[in-house]
């Protein structure tokens, strides 16, 4: 590790400096009755609110403890990926290829559910999609996305690209049956397509990606329905869930001092679970323990590009397998984005930069926390060098920040109702590649509620 150039720095996010000033706060003031109430005002609940709304599911509440888009919806990534944490292959064994498929299908679709979001409420959001690579070097790792790759042929999705150089070791020993996935080319493709000459990757995958402001979209997606649903939309910020009790007939929050009586209630709170959620006999409601949620904080940095450079996302594997340790017990992956980024009024190219993480073992997190030196050293040394290698080591950067993700032990989000309490409905778990799929479950929710029960899904709760 290079020299000790950096010491603890604020959590500064890129997304959060882009919002308006939210006014004043807005806390519950009385006891009231709605139709469904929705916890927690990142993406996930915005997009239930929006959908539910849409679909005349009564009258909504949202409640946050906050402010809107305050967690890991405004200190993230801010990637518009399709991809699973864990290889849709994996899922496939699990569940089927069907059903895979399916939920593949469905999050890259989410796609053209962001574009009519924006197109609806008049969103001043810029989104940008592009396409995004991902640097292999090992026999474990390609053959594990061809399979990926496989699912999707046969589950008739859009097919991805895969690149392998020509002088790779392992190339003679890949199976016969994935030959028609990838395409063998020079070396200096696969730099061009990672844009480092770091030999080490010697394959490439590459699917569409993008970036937009997830934190901005949910702040003015909220303006738009507040406008929009005055008679039929209610929004308390500043106002913390304590308890939420279900039964047969209906759901009661307990928030802010006062109670909230629903037909159904909606947690999209991702990040942490610090409230109860019991039965009328005072039992816990739980989902199953692989689909109960943990916390993760994630760790970003950002710096502002000399010159304009393209939009571009490209990520760099550093597990020996996937899923396995790292070859040094460095970072498992590097991540890089690139977009275009309005900084005082001039757009200019931000590339941001990420892959540390630390396990959250409950407690508050504070958003106001220090980024920790040791982080931005290990960003500088071990993600900067892909991102942009004639930037000096040790160079401040304008960002940096965290946000506390919700992961869960099945790697895949849970949306849907409580099998044995139906008044209750999640719509959590981003597994750190949450943006899209926050909004599918919207959707998946707010049709539920209308009573066009999707299909059985991999996403169900158990």
């Amino acid at each position: 590790m290079g020299a000790a150039t950096y010491t603890d720095q604020p959590n500064r996010s890129p997304w959060i400096v882009q919002l308006a000033e939210d006014g004043p706060p807005h806390p519950l003031a009385r006891d009231t009755t709605v139709d469904l109430v929705i916890v927690g005002a990142g993406i996930a609940g915005i997009a239930t609110a929006y959908f539910a709304l849409q679909a005349n599911i009564g009258r909504v509440m949202l409640l946050e403890r906050d402010r809107v888009a305050r967690g890991a919806s405004g200190r993230n990534a801010g990637q518009l990926t399709t991809y699973f944490e864990r290889p849709l292959c994996g899922i496939a064994d699990e569940f089927g290829w069907e059903l895979a498929g399916a939920a593949q299908r469905d999050v890259e679709g989410a796609n053209n559910l962001l574009d009519e979001m924006i197109a609806e409420t008049g969103a001043q959001v810029r989104v940008e999609r592009f396409p995004g690579y991902m640097g292999l070097y090992s026999k474990n790792h390609l053959e594990v996305h061809l399979r990926c790759m496989a699912i999707r042929e046969r589950g008739g999705l859009p097919q991805q690209e895969c690149v392998v150089s020509e002088d790779a070791e392992y190339l003679a020993d890949l199976p016969p049956e994935f030959e028609s996935l990838y395409l063998v080319v020079p070396r200096s493709r696969v730099r061009e397509l990672l844009e480092v000459d770091d030999d080490r990757y010697s394959a490439v995958l590459i699917a569409p990606a993008g970036a937009a402001n997830c934190g901005l979209l949910c702040q003015l997606v909220l303006t738009h329905l507040i406008r929009t649903y005055a008679e039929r939309f209610v929004y308390a910020d500043c106002t913390k869930v304590d308890r939420v009790v279900v039964d047969d007939g209906r759901a009661v929050v307990s928030a802010g001092g006062h109670r909230v009586t629903a037909g159904h209630v909606a947690l999209c709170t991702n990040g942490y679970v610090d409230h109860q959620v019991e039965d009328a006999s005072g039992g816990a409601v739980q989902l199953a323990l692989h689909q109960r949620i943990t916390g993760r904080v994630g760790y970003m940095s950002a710096f502002v590009e000399e010159k304009t450079r393209t939009p571009t996302a490209i990520s760099y594997v550093n597990n020996t397998t996937i899923g396995g340790d790292t070859v040094s017990g460095d970072i498992p992956y590097a991540y890089v984005t690139r977009r275009t980024y309005d900084l005082a009024g001039e757009d200019v190219t931000l590339t941001c930069m990420g892959g540390p993480d630390l396990g959250f073992q409950g407690g508050d997190y504070r958003a106001e926390a220090l980024v920790p030196a040791d982080v931005l050293h290990a960003i500088d040394d071990q993600v900067r060098p892909f991102a942009q290698p004639l930037r000096p080591a040790g160079r401040p950067y304008e960002f940096h920040w965290h946000g506390l993700m919700g992961y869960n032990e099945s790697q895949i989000r849970v949306v849907g109702p409580h099998p044995r309490h139906p008044r209750l409905l999640y719509n959590l778990g981003c597994n750190g590649v949450g943006f899209l799929a926050s909004i599918h479950g919207g959707q998946r929710l707010a049709r539920t509620l209308a009573g066009a029960a999707p299909p059985a899904s991999i996403f169900d709760p158990t």
